[in-house]
C-alpha cells in the first residue's frame, strides 16, 4: 500500500500533519477537546462543515456554539431534526417554523388537529432519542431540476418554486431518516452534535428554544413574550393576507408586475398602525407629556417618529423634540465595556439626574436650559437651548434606552408612553427557515452606511457584532415594557435593497474576515427577484435607508 500524502494544518498556533484526505471531524478527534461543542470551521477563510476532507495544506479556526455563526448551524440542525420527529409522529401536519422569539423560534402544526401539551412531550422525546442515537445528517449534490421534481412530489409548492429562482445548477440535499430537504445552510454531520434544547407550550404553537451563544452550556431562563407575540401574530396575519408569506410568493408577485400593490397595502398598514398608536396617547393627552422611542439599529426609528409627529399634528399637539445625545457624560466620565473600550451605549454614560430634573420642570410646565454636547471635545457645550412646554405640546424623546425604566425613574407612568419600534419580518424563506429580523436590520444599515455615512458594507459587517452585543444588553431584555410595538418591517424591502447591497457584498473577498458572511447574505439575497424603488412612497420607512425621504434623517 503506497505512503498516503501528509498536508500540514495551521490550528492556532500549532502545525499538525495529516494524511490527505482527513475530514475535519477527525482532526478533531487528535485535539484536545472543546469547551463547547464543535459546529463546523473555516478553511482558509471559507465555512466548511465538519465531513469536508483536506487535501492541501491548510489553516483552520474551529467555530463553536459561543460564535454567531457556530449557533446558527445550531440551530439550523435542530430544525431538520424537528421536521424528522414531526414527520415521524404527525405525518399528517404541516410544520411551520416561522419567527424568532422567546430565545428560540415560533412554530406551529398545522392539520385537521391541533396539538396539544401531551403531543408536544411526545415531540420532545422523540428528538432526544434522535440526538441520543447520533443519526447521521448525510447531504448530497444533485440537480436543481432534480430537486425541485423532489419537492414538487413531497407536496411543498413553495420550496419547489423557491429553487426556481437558485443561481447554479445544483443543490444541497440533506438526508436523516425519515426525511430529505434543503435548509439553505451547514449543518453538523450528525444528531449528536446537538444537545440542550426545550420546547415551550406557546399555544396554538410551541417555541423550540436553544442556548444563547454567550452561555452555550444552558437554556437562558424563559420569559413569556407576550405582547411581542401579539405583533408577530398580527404579522403573519398580514403576510397572508397580501399573500407574501414567503420568498416565492414574492418573486412570483413581482414577476407578474403586481408588486407595487403589495407597497401600498404594506405601507397603508404601517400608516394605520401609526394612527391607531397616535390617536390612544392623543386621548391622554391631559396626562401623557413625554413619548419615548426606542428600538434596536436600523429599525426605522427617525422615520417613526417624523411620521407620529405628523400624526399629533393632525390631532392639535405640538411635539417637541429632545435628543438624548446631548445629555451624555462628559468624555473623561463614559463607562468602559469588557473590553475597556468607551460604552456610549452604556445607560449610565448618560447624565441619568440632569435628564430627569429637566423631564420634570418640562411636565410642570417650567421653563429649561437644554443642554448641547460637543461631540469633538467630549464635553458639555456653553451653548443651550431653551425649552418651554405648551399646555398642546408633548415631547419626544427617541433613543435606545427609551423602554428602561432607569432613564424616566423619575416621571410617574401616567405622563409617559413607551413605544418600541423594531423590524418584525413576516417573510420566511419557506415554511421551515425563517428570514432572521436581525439580517433583515443588518441588510437596511449595510445601505444606509454605504449612501449617507461614507462607510463600505464591509466595515458595517465588521461593526455589526458590536452593535448587535449592544442591543442583546441594552434594549432587548425591556421589549414587554413597551406600551405600544411598531413593526417596521416591510414584507417587500429586502427585493428593493438587494440591488444596491448584494453587488456591495460580492466585493468582499478572502482574505477578509468578512468574507464568510457576506457570502452567506448574497446567497440569501441571490433568491429575491429585485424590484425597482420607483413606487416606493416618500414617507416609507423604507426611504430612510434607500434615499429619497421627503423627512430630514440623516
Amino acid at each position: 500500500m503506497p505512503n498516503l500524502k501528509l498536508i500540514q494544518v495551521t490550528i492556532g498556533e500549532k502545525l499538525i500533519e495529516f494524511a490527505q484526505g482527513t475530514s475535519l471531524q477527525e482532526v478533531l478527534q487528535h485535539l484536545t477537546p472543546h469547551p463547547f461543542p464543535i459546529m463546523a470551521a473555516f478553511v482558509n477563510g471559507e465555512l466548511q462543515e465538519l465531513t469536508y476532507p483536506l487535501y492541501a495544506d491548510s489553516t483552520i479556526q474551529w467555530i463553536d456554539a459561543s460564535s454567531e455563526t457556530g449557533i446558527r448551524i445550531y440551530k439550523r440542525s435542530l430544525h431538520f431534526v424537528l421536521l424528522a420527529a414531526v414527520t415521524k409522529l404527525f405525518p399528517k401536519h404541516k410544520l411551520k417554523i416561522e419567527h424568532s422569539i422567546g430565545q428560540g423560534n415560533y412554530c406551529e402544526l398545522r392539520g385537521e388537529e391541533s396539538i396539544g401539551e401531551a403531543d408536544l412531550v411526545k415531540i420532545e422525546q422523540e428528538i432526544q432519542a434522535v440526538i441520543d442515537h447520533d443519526l447521521p445528517i448525510t447531504r448530497r449534490e444533485v440537480s436543481k431540476d432534480d430537486a425541485i421534481k423532489y419537492f414538487q412530489s413531497q407536496e411543498r409548492p413553495e420550496k419547489a418554486s423557491l429553487l426556481k429562482y437558485k443561481p447554479g445548477d445544483t443543490v444541497s440535499l440533506y438526508s436523516c431518516e425519515p426525511i430529505t430537504d434543503d435548509f439553505f445552510g451547514p449543518m453538523v454531520p450528525s444528531t449528536g452534535c446537538l444537545g440542550l434544547f426545550e420546547l415551550k407550550y406557546f399555544p396554538p404553537g410551541f417555541i423550540i428554544r436553544v442556548p444563547d451563544k454567550s452561555h452555550p452550556e444552558l437554556i437562558p431562563p424563559y420569559q413569556e413574550p407576550k405582547k411581542l407575540s401579539v405583533i408577530f401574530r398580527e404579522s403573519e396575519r398580514r403576510g397572508e393576507l397580501m399573500r407574501v408569506e414567503n420568498i416565492a410568493q414574492l418573486n412570483e408577485i413581482v414577476e407578474a408586475g403586481s408588486h407595487n400593490e403589495v407597497i401600498q397595502m404594506a405601507e397603508t398598514l404601517h400608516e394605520r398602525d401609526l394612527t391607531k398608536i397616535a390617536d390612544a396617547i392623543c386621548a391622554d393627552y391631559r396626562d401623557v407629556k413625554l413619548v419615548l422611542i426606542a428600538g434596536p439599529s436600523s429599525s426605522g426609528k427617525t422615520t417613526f417618529a417624523q411620521r407620529l409627529s405628523i400624526q399629533f399634528r393632525v390631532n392639535g399637539i405640538k411635539p417637541v423634540a429632545i435628543s438624548l445625545d446631548d445629555y451624555f457624560v462628559d468624555r473623561a466620565n463614559t463607562p468602559t465595556d469588557e473590553f475597556g473600550e468607551m460604552d456610549y451605549e452604556n445607560i449610565y454614560a448618560l447624565d441619568l439626574e440632569l435628564f430627569n430634573r429637566h423631564l420634570s420642570q418640562l411636565i410642570e410646565g417650567k421653563e429649561v436650559r437644554v443642554p448641547k454636547y460637543d461631540f469633538v471635545t467630549g464635553t458639555r457645550s456653553s451653548r443651550t437651548q431653551q425649552v418651554k412646554l405648551e399646555k398642546n405640546q408633548i415631547l419626544i424623546v427617541e433613543g435606545i434606552h427609551g423602554l428602561n425604566e432607569i432613564l424616566t425613574s423619575t416621571i410617574p407612568k401616567k405622563n409617559k408612553r413607551k413605544i418600541y419600534v423594531s423590524a418584525l419580518t413576516p417573510l420566511n424563506i419557506d415554511d421551515c427557515n425563517p428570514i432572521s429580523s436581525s439580517d433583515t436590520r443588518l441588510i437596511r444599515r449595510m445601505a444606509r452606511d454605504l449612501q449617507f455615512r461614507g462607510s463600505s458594507v464591509e466595515k458595517t459587517l465588521k461593526r455589526w457584532p458590536s452593535v448587535r452585543r449592544g442591543e442583546e444588553k441594552y434594549i432587548f431584555p425591556f421589549q414587554e415594557d413597551a406600551d405600544f410595538i411598531f413593526n417596521s418591517a416591510l414584507a417587500y424591502e429586502l427585493a428593493v435593497l438587494k440591488g444596491l447591497v448584494e453587488p456591495e457584498l460580492q466585493k468582499i473577498t478572502p482574505p477578509s474576515p468578512e468574507h464568510p458572511e457576506a457570502k452567506r447574505l448574497t446567497r440569501f439575497l441571490q433568491y429575491f427577484t429585485p424590484i425597482c424603488a420607483d413606487g416606493i412612497p416618500l414617507n416609507s420607512i423604507l426611504r430612510e435607508f434607500w434615499g429619497g425621504s421627503c423627512f430630514l434623517v440623516h
